[in-house]
């Protein structure tokens, strides 16, 4: 009898993941799963051509199952955990669970259950040189980092030899860079025995941003590997259901849930969209704000005068209503 008949000849199945319906089997160790393949086909290309592209028919028999021997049974399982979870939306799990399974994840190349991962490792407090160390393995965003290379840089002992080790040459290297450069700095502004913590956490994480060459931090973890512009979700101010943003300024409002200015009537061009943040464009019939002072008349020129055509005189506030509706008394709307 050879070693995989032997491996057959003990094996059990597993007490959580034999499933009735299954139709995928999965031998890791003497364990025997019993699975749906939907999942796997659905996240992994790696699966998908370890299986074969057609999904039809039962992948792995229970004489001939699919063998995992570069996994773990434990890590298959808090991998599957994952899947199969009974509590739905609640994740609740210590970093070295969430390690192990981003390892898996990140192997197997499902995006989705990495962003899970990674969503919930940055809610959990990770030693910095861990952090540093997991998230460069498994090629996670960098502006993740931020925090922890902030706290390496300034610590004031140095690094050890198997943190070193740990972290690579690279890494080693920039660190000591961000450091010498927050020590040249501040003996160029005059601090004669300076130590890291008189220096600002915005001005150590610019000079790390620029070390290390890491990008403005992302909206969400979620989003490093997927849809990651969210133009319409970081709007400021209030904003309507579609992210545009409406104020009123002096009784008139700019662009609403439509895109157009209540005073022309004329669209907001989508290439410019009003955030809320800055001033809106005056071009292609964007509304303008109205709270800003009229400018002088010159000497030799005199002041306008009301026209009949609907054109408010200087004399009438542009946010005054008359009781009988309108800016002004005219039943026009222009004023007097």
């Amino acid at each position: 009898m050879n070693s995989s008949q032997d491996r057959l000849a003990r094996v059990i199945n597993h007490k959580d993941y034999y499933l009735r319906g299954g139709d995928m089997n999965v031998l890791i160790g003497n364990h025997l799963y019993r699975i749906h393949s939907y999942f796997f086909y659905r996240e992994s290309l790696v699966w998908r051509q370890m299986l074969g592209e057609s999904g039809d028919g039962e992948h792995g028999t229970t004489d001939a199952p699919v063998i995992l021997d570069d996994v773990k049974s434990e890590d298959f399982d808090r991998f599957l955990w994952v899947i199969y979870n009974p509590q739905y939306s609640l994740y609740n799990a210590p970093v070295e669970i969430w390690l192990s399974i981003i390892n898996l994840a990140h192997r197997w190349n499902f995006c989705n259950v990495k962003d899970l991962a990674i969503r919930e490792l940055e809610k959990l407090d990770i030693e910095p040189i861990e952090k540093i160390v997991a998230y460069h393995e498994y090629k996670i965003n960098k502006t993740f980092l931020i925090p922890a290379y902030i706290a390496v840089c300034k610590r004031e002992k140095p690094l050890s030899f198997t943190e070193g080790m740990s972290l690579g040459m690279e890494t080693v290297l920039r660190i000591a860079d961000a450091r010498e450069r927050a020590r040249q700095q501040a003996a160029e502004s005059g601090i004669r025995s300076p130590t890291f913590d008189d220096f600002e956490d915005a001005v150590m994480e610019d000079m790390v941003r620029e070390v290390f060459g890491v990008s403005p931090r992302p909206m969400s973890p979620g989003r490093h590997s997927r849809n990651s512009s969210g133009v319409f979700n970081s709007f400021a101010g209030s904003a309507n259901t579609n992210g545009f943003t409406a104020h009123k300024t002096n009784g008139e409002t700019t662009p609403g849930s439509n895109g157009s200015g209540a005073a022309t009537k004329k669209p907001l061009d989508p290439l410019h969209v009003f955030t809320g943040a800055t001033d809106p464009l005056p071009a292609n019939g964007s509304t303008t704000k109205t709270d800003k002072k009229p400018q002088a008349t010159p000497k030799d020129e005199k002041p306008p005068s009301s026209e009949p055509n609907g054109t408010s005189s200087q004399q009438t506030p542009s946010g005054a209503a008359d009781p009988k509706g309108g800016a002004g008394s005219k039943s026009n709307g222009g004023g007097e």
